[in-house]
Formats: structure tokens, sequence, C-alpha cells
């Protein structure tokens, strides 16, 4: 079935006919409809480019929204990476601490044994030298307890002389 259109009515030539309707009438019915299908097909001109225009919008939206997409996931990687890098810096960081703390904690140790052994040497140093000095102390007094007796018994054999 072709299309009708508006100036297909509008050139229509109807015959007369015995009993036919008024002439007049059915040109003015006529006229009517190829105005309203003339209105109707420029109104539908209207909507196809109103959709095309939204098809496009929409496309244009799509890319839009795929762009979007692939840049959210783009920083998404780079957060994760980063947040990645920073565990491992910080877990680097943590172990040389760790590390840091255990040679200090081990040179700590040995300069407290070495103490301990140094302080161990002063007691022994401490006691020898008590020793020691005891002794010096028994032979001076024994030198001193025997030159006092000779003084002692010098003085009672030189004073009755």
């Amino acid at each position: 079935m072709d299309r009708i259109m508006p100036i297909d009515l509008e050139r229509v030539k109807l015959r007369n006919s015995f009993r036919g309707y008024e002439k007049g009438k059915v040109d003015s019915l006529l006229m009517g409809a190829a105005e309203s299908l003339q209105a109707l097909l420029a109104e539908n001109a209207l909507l196809r480019e109103q959709v095309e225009r939204q098809w496009r919008d929409l496309e244009r939206t799509k890319l839009e929204e795929n762009t979007l997409k692939d840049a959210l996931l783009l920083a998404q990687r780079a957060a994760d990476e980063t947040r990645s890098s920073a565990h491992q810096h910080a877990d680097v960081i943590l172990e040389a601490a760790r590390q840091s703390a255990m040679a200090e904690r081990l040179a700590i140790q040995a300069e407290l044994g070495n103490m301990r052994r140094d302080i161990e040497n002063l007691r022994s140093e401490r006691k020898r030298f008590e020793d020691d000095f005891r002794l010096l102390l028994a032979r001076y007094q024994r030198d001193l307890a025997v030159p006092m007796l000779s003084v002692v018994e010098g003085n009672v054999s030189g004073v009755g002389t």
C-alpha cells in the first residue's frame, strides 16, 4: 500500500454521480484531511529529528560513561597499586626497624655482659686489694710490734743502767 501524501488528497478528482456527495463538502473534507496529514507529517519529521538527536546524545553519553568507567578503573588500579606500594614500603621500614632493634638489643646485651665481667673483675681486684692490704697491715703490725718490744725492752734495760 502506497503512502498517501497531502498533495494526493488535494489533487484527487472524484467523478460526479447520481446521488453522490456534495462536491463542496467532499472538497472541504479532503482539504482538511490534507492539512491534518501535512501537520502530522511535519510533526512526525520533527519527532524523527528529536529521536535522532536523542540517539546521538545517548551514544555520546554511553561513550562518556565508558570513558568514566575506564578512568574509574584506572584510578582504582592506581589506588590499589599505591596502597600495595605503601604496604610494601611500610613492611620494609618495619623490618628495618625490627633488625635495628635486634642489633641494638644484641649490642646492649653484649655491653651488659662486658659490664658484668668488669664488675666481677673489679670485685676480684677489690678482694685481692683487701687481702693484700690486710697482709700489708699485718706485716706492718708485726714489723712495728717487734721493734716496740725491743724499744720497750731497751728502755727497761736502759733505764736501769
